[in-house]
């Protein structure tokens, strides 16, 4: 894969809880290629608008209805303010169109914001896209899905590079090098912050490890080699 800008990472939380335990688990010091996470203790409405992202994270249900937790914020900001459920209905139809209807949850889908949804909007971070990445079929308990939040940071950095690799080779769009995100898994989910946390950087550190040219990463493993990184997250199913 080419080599670019380690990616941004806007992680918002209001619960203090889990910057704490993230910072306990991030690396130090980092590897090149880890992301820059910043962490913001806050509301979506109180993020300042000189901070910009080029998309913003969606851990939906399947079938991208972006109506509640989360998902409930982004139709407010994101949709055009006398239409509430537009960006839920463009993101289902782009759904539709790629997974009928029903995206697998730990697999991600890069919706673009509708131009004309900007002027009457309240996104005033510059989000281009939503990242839809389902933590659950519909809501419910997701503890039973052990590394859901490891295959959906996987699922997302994957459509991040064919995104920004379509972007370079002249497909119409633009690069995505930031995101803002939150806890996946961790409202009605009901995933710890021990395991949100040791997951989300184990995804992001074995993705680094696994597109090093050196060794050719990730390149043809065999089984046994294979079994390192997959012990590692069986690690964190009892946390």
């Amino acid at each position: 894969p080419p080599t670019m800008p380690p990616l941004r990472i806007h992680l918002l939380s209001m619960d203090p809880t889990f910057a704490t335990t993230l910072q306990t688990h991030l690396p130090s010091p980092p590897p090149p290629s880890f992301p820059h996470i910043t962490l913001h203790p806050c509301a979506l409405h109180a993020l300042p608008s000189t901070l910009t992202f080029a998309t913003i994270l969606s851990p939906a249900n399947s079938h991208g209805r972006l109506d509640g937790g989360f998902d409930d914020a982004i139709s407010r900001f994101f949709s055009p303010s006398a239409d509430y459920m537009a960006l839920t209905h463009h993101v289902q139809s782009q759904l539709y169109a790629n997974w009928r209807g029903y995206l697998p949850p730990g697999h991600c889908e890069i919706v673009r914001i509708p131009d004309a949804f900007v002027p009457g909007s309240k996104n005033v971070w510059g989000a281009k896209y939503v990242a839809v990445c389902p933590t659950m079929r519909v809501r419910r308990d997701a503890r039973w899905d052990r590394e859901i939040v490891y295959n959906c940071v996987w699922s997302f950095l994957a459509a991040v590079e064919r995104h920004n690799r379509g972007v370079e080779e002249g497909m119409d769009g633009e690069r995505i090098g930031s995101v803002l995100m939150t806890p996946l898994a961790t409202g009605c989910g009901g995933v710890s912050a021990e395991r949100w946390a040791r997951q989300l950087v184990l995804a992001l550190r074995h993705w680094g490890e696994a597109g090093e040219e050196e060794g050719k990463g990730w390149k043809g493993l065999d089984l046994l080699q294979a079994m390192g990184p997959a012990r590692e997250v069986e690690g964190t199913w009892g946390v």
